[in-house]
């Protein structure tokens, strides 16, 4: 039955064979190419507010002893630094093209001038919070660890009928208490 159909159907044209012609180019393309670029003044305040809003997030939460939402913080830093890059790129070249208008080319630099010290000073900053509680962090888990070491015990030897032969190790129960002040 299927076969019948196909054979009733009538068969498709034929494509007809030209030949290869070369492309024509017009003295104009149909749409002119448009190049965005981003506003660098903008673009870097913009971050920077930002960041400072994610900093100030987990300067707070380390202040206030959460380290989660401190770790939080910084992942929202790192992922706002991933996502912001290629604009950030972009402003950035503009301080240093010599394709930008010079008065764009000067807004760009003094922009960035004026809050790129600010930032790396701020990062700076916590970076050596970070290193000062890592520190403590060590030095607590030092005394900790020096105040459950137990001392050595005291050897004996039994020896006689009813006595178990070999060294033994008196067990003595030792409490201790560590104060430490921040």
């Amino acid at each position: 039955m299927a076969l019948k159909q196909t054979l009733r159907k009538p068969a498709p044209p034929k494509p007809v064979l030209t030949k290869a012609q070369a492309p024509t180019h017009l003295a104009e393309p149909a749409s002119p190419t448009i190049v965005l670029r981003v506003d660098a003044v903008e673009v870097l305040e913009a971050f920077v507010a930002e960041l400072d809003r994610s900093a100030a997030r987990a300067e707070a939460a380390v202040r206030e002893g959460r380290p989660r939402d401190a770790l939080l913080a910084a992942g929202d830093m790192q992922t706002l630094l991933r996502t912001w890059k290629d604009r950030l790129d972009d402003a950035l070249a503009q301080t240093r093209s010599k394709r930008v208008a010079p008065t764009v080319r000067g807004a760009a630099k003094a922009a960035a001038d004026r809050v790129l010290p600010s930032l790396a000073a701020r990062m700076r900053e916590i970076e050596a919070q970070i290193k000062v509680h890592r520190a403590r962090q060590n030095a607590i888990g030092a005394a900790l660890r020096a105040a459950s070491t137990a001392p050595a015990g005291v050897y004996g030897v039994a020896y006689g009928p009813g006595a178990r032969y070999g060294a033994r190790v008196a067990m003595r129960t030792t409490g201790h208490v560590v104060g430490l002040m921040a």
